[in-house]
């Protein structure tokens, strides 16, 4: 048997230890820890280390994994180990420790050859799932190697200092589990000062009994198969855990996709396999390789690359938005004082509940995770967030006995619709007491600092921490969280900056010649250009979406780009459009530290998709299947600039679609608080976000859609309709994918389903603004002269230009939306002028802005004064270039 603690071999199959519950569907390492005797710990490893003159390291790399190996009656494993000898980082060894049938390995052999092999590294190790680390904390060390962030156990040492840490993934172990792991470790340890061999392996390999089936080990290959690669056992152990499914169910040939696969859980593996391959994977390269084998092969091929590690970002301060905030900021400037990117929830609780103890457990929520403590507020050089001090969340508690259910859902109403003043909190919590067994809950969490993923999460923890559970987990940044929010922003500016010239050139055609999809068969007879929302719930049936799923196996497709395709074909017929284009949302987790991090981190993209008369749908399919998989591969694309290409090609309006579909595949929401049974309550901001949304998530019951929509614009009926059509549409292709378009629908709908729109029938703008004779141009005056020349003066200086076109584009000549919110903040300073900045978003020419202004603001107190100073300002300019000039004219 080799000395070495690395054996350059196939890797040992038990690299964990056996959990106390199968893996969640969708693993987020949350993190608890025990309490653990530092000290004793510490000191046990020293003591051993002096004894022996070893290496601390080797002393405690012995006692966990002699601990680990006899957890499976083994006298093999495999551990991550951390060391600041040499290289500091974190590395992946098989230890091979012997028993009754091996010689015995003492501490003196594997102290010969550690040194050795950390310098070189393993040829061939199992991937831990346990971590020894050594010279500091657990939170230090993640900074260093973002690989950390995925194991199941996390052990800690610093001998020097005498202090030891152990922190768990709590889905997996229950504390006792734990806290039993470490004694026993102490007792290796403790042995050890007897006799330097490893006394705990007194299992004989061939004659130890059988364990408890262990989920990371592969069953037994039926005869005449050829055995699994190590790429190929590795690859399926990820796929295991991500897909929920027995690693028996997955070989060579198994396709993700038909095992339960979709893009979400494609990034998920993209992002696993990539840490532990040591390769940049995409969600397109799992499209185009979608077997064990041939992803193991293309990963084999591919060249060596990691993550970019996320820094953390100094303390205090102000911070710019991440992209995916200044998208929302933007969003909420072009109409300010709605709610739309309120995320409501709301529950009705029977039974005890304890106010104080849920008081507590918010508060210690906010402590926690910083996104929940960022202030957004407006600077001179735009939006910036700072993250405030820890203090008491917004928690009221109403006691209203007998109140009726009318009164208490107006009052949710009210709660889940009032805006945010984003520079004092973007969360709130209402308690309501109806009676003593009878209560509701309502939280509101804002868009900016919270997205559908963290919701789950959050929801989960608050009912972790009311029921005072010591292994809730603690994932704010102050305690080691995967990533902070302000690191992942500032990570992303830098990784935006990088590829954002490809990422324009790719978006630059789906984003600037997309054309609106024409909706007017839903329009009402008279409507408005308000935000007010409607919503239209409908299920679609299990039957049904069981057959969109054998559609998606056996053409290559998800689920998703099935239900897609059915929406284009729906709009298609709607519309008589052949270009379509439809935003969906992104989960935009990257990289394996945002996994588990709370915030915003959605993004909106674009499927723009061409379709052709007559087109069968399978091939509309294989349109959209190649266009989400382009749009998940570009997804980082930011609002910002899409606003800004489309304005310096002349587009006006919003940058994206107003029609969205999705499909939600996050953890549901659900609230456990002990001695109340919490049931949801459906509840929804009355402000619409977009024209028209179609939201579809899977539920316990069945899928579930909501389609959300502009009810000034649209007619409830016509939007019944137009989601009957839908469910009519997708059944008929799903059954006959050959079925060409004018087969989608029967004969005549929808046009003849009378819902053709009444005379009446006009477009918001229409209604938003007054009339005017074509080419008919303003009244000139002094005063409006005088502005326009104020205006021109203060745009120059913001663009750094010489001068500025009355009707040029403020994007087109380089703004961007800090641009305009300088602009809006010199008005006010300047002139006592207050422009909301959608009106320079919508349209950003100087003529526009000066119509505002002289409509809303006719007094102007500080337009000639600054005429004035702008003129006696611009002659002594003058007069400096005649003196120059005489001055060169005389040197020559």
């Amino acid at each position: 048997m080799s000395a070495s603690l690395f054996q350059r071999r196939q890797p040992a199959a038990h690299a964990t230890l056996p959990p106390d519950r199968p893996r969640p569907p969708v693993t987020q390492f949350r993190r608890a820890t025990v309490s653990v005797d530092g000290a004793a710990l510490a000191e046990g490893v020293a003591e051993v280390a002096d004894r022996y003159g070893i290496e601390p390291q080797t002393a405690a790399v012995a006692a966990v994994a002699a601990a680990l190996a006899a957890r499976h009656h083994r006298g093999r494993t495999a551990l991550a180990v951390g060391t600041l000898l040499g290289p500091v980082r974190l590395l992946d060894v098989d230890v091979e420790l012997g028993g009754r049938s091996a010689a015995t390995v003492t501490l003196g052999r594997l102290d010969a050859g550690l040194e050795t092999d950390l310098e070189a590294g393993p040829e061939s190790a199992a991937r831990s799932g346990v971590a020894v680390l050594f010279g500091r904390p657990a939170e230090q060390w993640r900074g260093i190697e973002p690989q950390l962030a995925d194991r199941d156990l996390v052990l800690s040492l610093d001998p020097d200092r005498k202090e030891a840490g152990c922190e768990f993934d709590r889905d997996l172990y229950d504390p006792a589990t734990v806290t039993a792991f470490c004694d026993s470790v102490r007792q290796v340890l403790a042995a050890l000062l007897d006799a330097p061999e490893l006394p705990v392996l007194d299992v004989e390999e061939d004659a130890a009994p059988a364990p408890a089936p262990d989920p990371a080990q592969a069953a037994p290959m039926p005869p005449g198969t050829a055995e699994p690669t190590a790429g190929e056992g590795l690859l399926a152990g990820i796929w295991a855990e991500v897909l929920d499914v027995s690693p028996t169910e997955i070989d060579a040939g198994s396709d993700f996709f038909a095992l339960g696969g979709h893009s979400l859980l494609a990034a998920r593996v993209a992002m696993r396999a990539g840490t532990v391959f040591g390769v940049e994977i995409t969600v397109e390269d799992l499209f185009h390789h979608p077997t064990l084998s041939g992803l193991a092969d293309w990963i084999e091929r591919a060249a060596p690359a990691t993550a970019r590690p996320i820094p953390a970002v100094p303390a205090g301060g102000s911070h710019p938005l991440s992209s995916v905030q200044t998208g929302i900021w933007l969003a909420e400037q072009l109409n300010p004082g709605a709610a739309q990117y309120n995320f409501p929830l709301a529950w009705r609780l029977r039974g005890t509940v304890d106010p104080h103890a849920l008081r507590r457990a918010l508060d210690e929520l906010v402590r926690r995770h910083e996104a929940l403590r960022l202030r957004i507020t407006e600077s001179q050089a735009g939006p910036v967030q700072t993250v405030a001090p820890v203090a008491a969340a917004p928690f009221e508690t109403v006691e209203l006995p007998g109140l009726d259910e009318a009164g208490l859902a107006e009052l949710v109403e009210q709660t889940v619709n009032a805006p945010f003043d984003l520079a004092e909190s973007a969360l709130r919590a209402v308690l309501v007491r109806l009676a003593a067994d009878d209560w509701a809950f309502v939280l509101v969490v804002h868009h900016i600092v919270c997205d559908q993923w963290s919701l789950a999460h959050l929801v989960h923890e608050l009912g972790a921490l009311y029921a005072g559970r010591a292994t809730a987990p603690d994932d704010g940044p102050q305690d080691g969280a995967p990533a902070g929010y302000l690191d992942y922003a500032a990570w992303h500016r830098d990784v935006l900056a990088e590829r954002l010239p490809a990422l324009r050139d790719h978006w630059r055609e789906s984003v600037v010649g997309a054309p609106e999809v024409d909706l007017t068969a839903l329009h009402r007879s008279d409507p408005g250009p308000g935000l007010r929302g409607g919503c239209h719930r409908f299920e679609i049936p299990a039957g049904l979406l069981g057959e969109v799923e054998a559609l998606g196996r056996s053409t290559g497709t998800t689920p998703f780009m099935v239900l897609y395709a059915g929406f284009l074909g729906l709009l298609h017929r709607y519309s008589g459009q052949y270009d379509l284009t439809v935003g969906t949302s992104v989960a935009g987790r990257n990289h394996p530290r945002l996994e588990a991090s709370v915030g915003s981190f959605v993004n909106l993209v674009q499927l723009r998709t061409g379709l052709a008369e007559g087109l069968p749908f399978r091939e509309l399919l294989d349109r959209a299947r190649t266009t989400v998989i382009d749009a998940y591969t570009h997804q980082d694309y930011p609002l910002e600039t899409a606003l800004r290409e489309r304005r310096v090609h002349g587009a006006q309006g919003s940058p994206l679609t107003s029609v969205i579909f999705e499909l939600l595949n996050v953890d549901p929401v659900r609230l456990a608080l002990p001695g109340a049974a919490a049931q949801e309550v459906p509840v929804r901001v009355r402000s619409a976000k977009f024209g028209l949304m179609v939201t579809l998530e899977a539920t316990t019951s069945g899928t579930i859609g909501n389609l959300e929509y502009q009810a000034d614009r649209y007619d409830a009926a016509r939007i019944a309709r137009f989601v009957e059509h839908y469910l009519s549409l997708l059944t008929a292709v799903v059954r006959d994918p050959e079925l060409r378009a004018d087969g989608w629908l029967p004969a005549g709908e929808p046009v003849d389903a009378g819902l053709a729109p009444g005379p009446a029938a006009v477009s918001p703008a229409e209604v938003a603004q007054p009339e005017q004779e074509a080419g008919e141009a303003a009244p000139a005056s002094s005063r409006r002269a005088a502005l326009e020349t104020v205006l021109a003066g203060i745009w120059a200086e913001e663009l750094g230009l010489d001068t500025i076109g009355a009707d040029q584009d403020l994007f087109a000549l380089g703004g961007y939306s800090l641009t305009a919110t300088r602009i809006v903040a010199r008005l006010r300073r300047e002139l006592s002028v207050t422009v909301p900045l959608r009106v320079l978003l919508v349209d950003g020419t100087l003529t526009a802005l000066a119509a505002y202004i002289e409509e809303h603001e006719p007094d102007l107190p500080g337009l000639h004064r600054t005429v004035r100073v702008i003129r006696l300002a611009r002659a002594d300019e003058h007069r400096q270039r005649q003196t120059a000039d005489q001055e060169r004219s005389g040197a020559s």
